[in-house]
């Protein structure tokens, strides 16, 4: 004999407080940010991008998109994403943005995944077989319960706005 709580109405509220989880969660993760600016001394500026992606649009209305990779008195060099440096001169800027998440984190993990199933092989076929057993499912539990979150991640990026950064 089933319980009387055992009924399709449980399946169904189940379903319904589960996706009303995944929803609050949803809503959570996305940016409440104010459309502000941030001052930072010239110097300072790779350190204020922290590995965030940079927007810089020069005099000229070119844009160019990616990450700061060194800054000297009188120009910044950017890696774009095909990991070309371009080189702007400052007195050429017109305009800094910069995101205010870090992305590609589903891409990272990947990346982290890779490494260590990699590894894990490179074990089993060795005298630390034990630790292969080990590091293989080990790797693909961490990458399994990580990668919603990675995802999560990586649709606040998109979904975020950009901060203007004021240069002194």
């Amino acid at each position: 004999m089933k319980a009387p709580y055992a009924s399709g109405m449980t399946s169904f509220n189940v379903t319904l407080i589960r996706s009303l989880a995944f929803s609050a969660v949803m809503a959570c993760s996305l940016p409440l940010f104010a459309a502000d600016t941030e001052e930072t001394q010239w110097k300072d500026l790779c350190a204020v991008a922290n590995g965030r992606e940079l927007i810089i649009k020069t005099d000229t209305g070119d844009t160019v998109t990616g990450y700061c990779s060194t800054i000297s008195i009188d120009a910044i060099d950017i890696m774009t994403k095909d990991r070309r440096i371009v080189t702007i001169a400052r007195k050429g800027l017109s305009r800094i943005q910069i995101h205010r998440t870090k992305g590609h984190q589903l891409q990272s993990l990947g990346r982290g995944i890779q490494t260590g199933l990699r590894q894990g092989s490179d074990w089993l076929f060795s005298p630390a077989a034990l630790a292969g057993i080990v590091t293989i499912p080990a790797t693909l539990a961490w990458g399994a319960v990580s990668a919603p979150f990675c995802l999560l991640a990586d649709l606040r990026y998109h979904l975020a706005d950009q901060k203007e950064i004021k240069v002194k």
